[in-house]
């Protein structure tokens, strides 16, 4: 019979569920009386091989019809993990002093499996505090153990001023010549930091003086963020003098 030489065992990834197409080096015969021929391999090249091994056999048969025949394995395996997805790195801002709670929803695919379940750390949901990115790893297998993993930043920010509220504006009637003094409340609030003291260009209970003053007031949290606002307070004469006069007088 011809004998029959065939190329060593062949490995190859699988490209999905139902394994790869695998195309090998061809197979040669040689036969003492007919010289070369053309063997026949099945499965052929080019088959969809399944996961795991496969036996090909190759056979050639001279003009005589002595027939000989030889195999080889074909191996399809799966070594790649899954392929990750939403791994973008996130800005958010603060919420309290706490930082912010923070949800994402990284996805991941298998070749072979289809989707695959995501595991993060921290996990979404998590509260994320305010300062330096914070790192998350989300990893995924699949059911050969295959597994990928990848980052990425949660970065909290306050870039959110206080609320500031000042009063309407005020009108008050003059108490002496340097004017009237004038109490007011100014007061501001911050989602992280609380409360936070206004601080105005004239202080309340000071003494404001005849005539309209614009009372300029910010508010600045711990990160730089500020709030400006104004309101007017109009001292004003409306009382005429106390005017004294003598008795009836009888001369």
């Amino acid at each position: 019979p011809p004998v029959v030489s065939l190329p060593g065992p062949v490995t190859q990834e699988a490209t999905g569920p139902t394994g790869a197409a695998v195309t090998y080096p061809p197979a040669t015969a040689t036969d003492n009386v007919d010289g070369p021929l053309a063997p026949t391999c099945s499965p052929a090249p080019g088959t969809l091989f399944p996961l795991g091994d496969t036996t090909v056999t190759c056979s050639a048969q001279d003009s005589s019809g002595n027939s000989g025949s030889a195999s080889f394995i074909v191996t399809v395996e799966d070594t790649t993990g899954p392929a990750l997805a939403g791994l973008t790195d996130l800005g958010v801002e603060a919420q309290d002093a706490d930082g912010a709670v923070v949800s994402y929803t990284p996805t991941a695919t298998d070749l072979v499996d289809g989707t695959r379940p995501v595991s993060c750390s921290p996990s979404s949901g998590s509260t994320f505090p305010i300062g330096p990115a914070t790192t998350v790893t989300c990893t995924s297998a699949d059911t050969r153990g295959n597994e990928m993993t990848g980052t990425f930043e949660v970065t909290v920010a306050d870039t959110t001023a206080p609320v500031l509220t000042v009063p309407a504006a005020i009108s008050l009637e003059a108490s002496g010549p340097e004017g009237a003094v004038v109490s007011y409340s100014a007061t501001a609030s911050d989602a992280v930091d609380g409360t936070v003291t206004p601080v105005c260009s004239s202080l309340s209970g000071s003494t404001f003086p005849v005539g309209v003053t614009t009372v300029e007031c910010t508010a600045t949290d711990a990160h730089g963020n500020a709030a400006s606002d104004k309101f007017d307070v109009a001292v004003v004469d409306t009382t005429a003098p106390a005017l004294t006069i003598p008795a009836d007088i009888i001369a």
